[in-house]
């Protein structure tokens, strides 16, 4: 069995990217302008004895502005119990992860990449199985993340991870290299080795807290040595300062029958006084994201700038999940008291809306503030400032952010971005009040596919990669002086010459390719996908992937690391010919459970009151064992009771949010069932607080309870409800969208945002939010579903059917049971809705475009995978109809079983018999080994299902611990009239 490194390795990695530079300093004073990343974030909610991190190798080459370090991390976990770990990580500007290893008995694989998509499902299926994958995968904003499993008991694993980073040179000409040694828990044993070519040792300064660094010439390059025990995080700190070269200096590698070239070139700065603005516009990010930024710095360059302008109108507008109005400041003689205490004083929370971003009239420059990660709404920020009329400056102040958007923005509108983790107040407050000599074209006969860094030369240097179609090369390029005059330069290239740092060129052009591409991420979706295969790199569309045996990766047809191959090829043929004999047509398996549904509604139930039935034998299946297994009683039959109104009390650990119904017209038919939700108020101080507060002082309440609630997904939910029961729908709203924000790409999070959205009545904000769900999980059938129904509230009921289609004809996993048959009912019920829609059914087998109408409808996800969530239904006989015994004496049906994760399960019943019908859960349990503190369950219950008068109603349930049973709701069914009948 092989163990998972991968977090771990991330978790270091995170934290040597992380720690606060708070160390004194040997040689140099402190750089107070650096901003270093935040710490990372490892997730091992059940080690009761924290992992230790024994020991740590470092090897770093520096050549020129390129530094490849390969960091070994071994960790042990002295717990009695196997662990999952999760670490989140960003990587500064510069910095990327290149690729990882895991020890598998006991040498280090490679990993290869792989679809991000598929990478998260196969790692999903294979730790559902107990087997060891590790994936490394790229969100929003730079930001990394290891997921392993297992970590083993009583064991030790190692994780080796390699980092690329091209360094920026300082003020004075000098290279700037922190060793990623903050490891953010005590090192056992640290062995370091730096080398750096072409430098003499003595040229090199150190920023250290350590006395114990060596420094040693060694042939042609200088060696920083550093060996030592029980290293504490805040002592991992070593920078060293490199002379920068001055020269150009280029690079060429040939790579999959390629000439890749890379080049430093340069370049004489040029600037002129840029007309000082009468208006200028702060576009500031005020979203819950927006308090992790260093505001200081962010006041530093606008205290520095706006008294350079003396005297300047200032339009304010700060960006959430809407547009506030705008709010417009005088500065006078550089004062600028009342725009500094509004900024103060404001409140980060909500999500971040592109939308929000638009740029009212009137003003000359802006300033953007901002991390650049849109996480509401529809549009993206491309999309909102790419046609800006002025120069937006991007300035960014956060080591988590969309930077290569942030840039497009700013170099599309004639603009730069300012990074204040390189740049100091002085630089970026130069480059507001200057134009700068700017990239116009470049032509060449011999280089292809160029790409640059910038537009602009950055710290007197201007960064290009491209192909060579032949070994030499001019590249002409053409400058736009600030004058508006044009001048141009030639690069000569020469790959037989000798060439600095041989072998990096083809890595990075890829690296600038892709910063290129994600600009624009959402269309260039494919290219990204490309380019991480062909390099095998992470990007927003591949991951790095470790797999446990040959036969995994023959599995998944995933090309192994060179040492599997042969095995591998030997394997795969194999496993083509035994597919052949196990094709199976998906629609034919679904016909032929659709026939047996027809038959149970086409059949006619007694409504009487039934003996008492013969026991029922049940056995278990995965998470589900028999009953008498989980100690529940078989149904028994009771006389019919009279109809009761509903008072019952849930358990402290569940909390109820009620959503008003969607469809609540009245029908005439003589028939009107009721769906009686009792309300539960959550057992929570901030709840009682809230509740007993006056509107006006909810929002303050709210905003002084979150920081003890910042990841409780449950606080969201609960004070979003509260505010909008109380009419404050915006706010509820902004409140709720914080589950945006709480972690990136986070499917889990999304879908629970996204079905309160859809209860809120707003299916147009849960849409784009399934869209993206989709996106990471295209694998699962849920994802169609959930976006499916969402496009149907929304009223687009071509899309609706589109998606639910795509449901009931793949084939998927045997472990989501019945979802083909949930869905295709959800279809035929919206395709009888439509009234005089005209709708295209050509692509659906039209044997399968039946609509079988239902006085009662249950239908019941979650939002955790691989946990076991039942539905129970006990009727007016006294009889109840759950997962041991599906089908009542009266027709009651229940879909089978969902122990493999998300459900859903549906409780069906064509006519009712009257009287009352209580709806139960009972949270089983789980078979994973990273979960959140509490299970979300969502419950769509709903009378006349599939008729034109159709009501539903909603209600979201929480539940803590294994073995919680909560009665949620009750249908009451009057006497019927014969005109009532589906």
């Amino acid at each position: 069995m092989t163990q998972p490194p991968f977090r771990l390795s991330m978790l270091l990695l995170a934290s040597l990217f992380s720690s606060q530079l708070t160390a004194q300093t040997n040689t140099l004073p402190p750089d107070t302008n650096r901003i270093l990343p935040f710490p990372p974030v490892l997730r091992i909610p059940e080690a009761k004895i924290p992992v230790r991190l024994e020991q740590v190798s470092l090897k770093t080459d520096i050549s020129g502005s390129q530094a490849h370090s390969v960091i070994e991390l071994s960790f042990y976990n002295p717990n009695e119990r196997v662990l999952e770990g999760q670490l989140e990580f960003p990587l500064t500007q510069g910095q990327t992860v290149s690729g990882f290893a895991l020890d598998i008995d006991g040498k280090l694989r490679q990993a290869v990449v792989v679809e991000k998509d598929r990478g998260q499902k196969i790692f999903e299926d294979l730790s559902r199985t107990r087997v060891d994958p590790a994936l490394l995968e790229v969100t929003r904003g730079n930001q990394y993340r290891l997921r392993i499993y297992p970590l083993p008991a009583k064991a030790k694993r190692t994780v080796q991870l390699h980092i690329d980073q091209t360094l920026i040179s300082n003020q004075t000409g000098q290279y700037s290299f922190r060793a990623p040694l903050q490891f953010g828990m005590l090192a056992g044993k640290l062995d370091a080795r730096i080398q750096i070519e072409g430098i003499n040792a003595r040229q090199i300064q150190l920023r250290s807290v350590q006395n114990d660094i060596h420094k040693l010439d060694e042939n042609s390059q200088s060696v920083i040595s550093w060996q030592a025990k029980d290293v504490h995080p805040q002592n991992g700190i070593l920078e060293l300062l490199i002379p920068a070269k001055s020269e150009a200096v280029s690079s060429y590698t040939s790579f999959q029958n390629q000439q890749y070239f890379y080049a430093e070139v340069p370049v004489a700065p040029m600037k002129s006084p840029r007309p000082a603005p009468k208006k200028i516009l702060i576009l500031w990010d005020a979203s819950g994201s927006g308090a992790q930024r260093q505001h200081e710095k962010e006041f530093a360059v606008l205290d520095q700038y706006l008294r350079q302008l003396g005297n300047v109108d200032v339009e304010l507008k700060l960006l959430r999940d809407q547009a506030e109005d705008a709010l417009q400041f005088q500065v006078r003689g550089g004062q600028w008291d009342g725009l500094r205490s509004t900024l103060q004083q404001v409140v980060y929370d909500g999500a971040s809306n592109a939308a929000a971003y638009a740029i009212p009239a009137g003003s000359q420059l802006a300033l953007l503030f901002s991390d650049g990660i849109m996480n509401w709404g529809k549009d993206s920020l491309r999309q909102v400032l790419g046609s800006a009329r002025i120069p937006v400056y991007s300035i960014v102040a956060s080591p988590l952010c969309d930077f290569p958007a942030l840039r497009g923005i700013a170099e599309t509108s004639g603009a730069q971005v300012l990074d204040l983790q390189q740049t100091s107040t002085s630089q970026a407050v130069l480059a507001l009040n200057t134009q700068a000599l700017r990239l116009h074209q470049i032509v060449s006969n011999s280089a292809t596919q160029i790409v640059t860094a910038s537009v602009y030369p950055e710290q007197g240097r201007w960064r290009i990669a491209g192909i060579l179609s032949s070994p030499q090369a001019d590249v002409r390029v053409e400058w736009q002086q600030p004058d508006g005059k044009r001048r141009s330069s030639v690069v000569k290239l020469d790959a037989a010459a000798k060439a600095t740092n041989a072998g990096i060129a083809a890595r990075r052009w890829a690296e600038l390719q892709l910063a290129q591409l994600m600009q624009d991420s959402e269309t260039q979706r494919a290219a990204i996908r490309r380019l991480g295969q062909q390099f095998n790199i992470p990007t927003a569309e591949t991951s790095l992937i470790v797999l446990d045996t040959v036969a995994d990766y023959v599995r998944y047809e995933i090309i192994p690391p060179d040492e599997l191959r042969a095995s591998y090829d030997k394997l795969l043929a194999q496993k083509a010919t035994a597919q052949l004999r196990e094709n199976t047509n998906q629609l034919d398996l679904v016909r032929a459970r659709f026939q047996k549904k027809i038959t149970w509604w086409e059949k006619d139930f007694p409504k009487d009151t039934p003996a008492l039935p013969k026991p029922v034998p049940v056995t278990g299946s995965g998470l589900a064992p028999a009953a008498a297994e989980r100690g529940i009683a078989m149904p028994r039959v009771l006389s019919a009771p009279a109809p009761v109104a509903m008072n019952f009390t849930p358990p402290p650990e569940v909390s109820v949010v009620v959503a008003k119904s969607l469809a609540a017209q009245p029908t005439g038919s003589g028939t009107e069932a009721a769906i009686q939700l009792k309300k539960w108020e959550p057992d929570a101080a901030y709840y009682r607080r809230l509740q007993a507060a006056p509107i006006a002082d909810m929002y303050r309440i709210y905003l002084d309870e979150k920081p003890s609630y910042l990841n409780s997904s449950a606080f969201y939910l609960d004070v979003a409800d509260l505010f909008m029961e109380r009419g404050q729908t915006d706010l509820g709203l902004r409140v709720l969208s914080n589950l945006a924000e709480m972690q990136l790409e986070n499917r889990q999070v999304l879908r629970l945002l996204a079905y309160r959205l859809v209860q809120a009545k707003r299916p147009e904000l849960a849409i784009p939010v399934l869209q993206t769900v989709l996106r990471l999980s295209p694998d699962e059938p849920q994802s169609y579903r959930d976006l499916g129904l969402a496009l149907a509230a929304a009223g687009q009921s071509q899309a609706a059917i589109d998606q639910l289609w795509q449901v009931v004809s793949r084939p998927w996993h045997e472990r989501f049971a019945d979802i083909e048959l949930i869905a295709l009912a959800e279809l035929n019920a919206i395709l009888s809705q439509a009234g005089g829609q005209q709708l295209d059914t050509s692509r659906i087998d039209q044997g399968l475009l039946r609509n079988l109408p239902l006085d009662i409808r249950a239908v019941l996800s979650w939002d955790a995978d691989n946990t076991d969530i039942d539905l129970w239904v006990t009727d007016p006989n006294g009889e109840k109809t759950y997962y041991g015994h599906p089908l009542s004496y009266q027709g009651g049906s229940l879909s089978r079983d969902f122990t493999g994760g998300y459900g859903p399960e549906e409780f069906s019943l064509k006519i009712a018999k009257p009287g009352t019908y209580r709806v139960e859960t009972q949270y089983f349990g789980h078979n994973q080994q990273l979960i959140a503190g509490a299970i979300t369950l969502m419950l769509r219950l709903s009378t006349k299902f599939g008729l034109p008068d159709q009501q539903d109603q909603y209600i979201t349930v929480r539940l803590n611990k294994q073995k919680d049973k909560v009665l949620i709701g009750e249908f009451f069914i009057p006497e019927r009239t014969p005109s009532a009948t589906p």
